[in-house]
């Protein structure tokens, strides 16, 4: 049997960690890095934008108060889905918290509605 120096137990040891460690996503490690975290308080803006919003369309009236609805939960969503990439609860994801592509489509139509009034 041969012997092992200690860098060589040093450096088999750390190569066992890496490969038995938690592994983290991507999105994991940009949501902890100042960019990401930047990203978040963005989002932040975002949903109150959709809030605003929203306070908005409570004072419009027909088509608009129905149309800015839709948009401000749509825009809240999204804010509200890239502000939280840090506190995700297990099986949980920031894809699964976006708002759908049918909402989408149905925030265009909408719009497109206004649009040809």
């Amino acid at each position: 049997m041969k012997k092992l120096n200690r860098s060589q137990v040093r450096k088999v040891l750390l190569e066992e960690l890496i490969a038995s460690g938690d592994k983290i996503s991507e999105m994991e490690q940009f949501a902890k890095s100042k960019s990401g975290k930047k990203v978040m308080k963005t989002a932040e803006s975002i949903k109150k934008a959709g809030v605003t919003m929203h306070e908005i369309a409570q004072d419009q009236t027909g088509a608009m108060s129905n149309t800015l609805g839709k948009v401000s939960k749509f825009v809240y969503e999204l804010g509200n889905a890239l502000s939280g990439m840090d506190n995700l609860e297990e099986g949980e994801s920031v894809s699964s918290k976006l708002p759908s592509v049918a909402e989408f489509k149905s925030v265009l139509k909408e719009l497109q509605k206004l649009e040809k009034m």
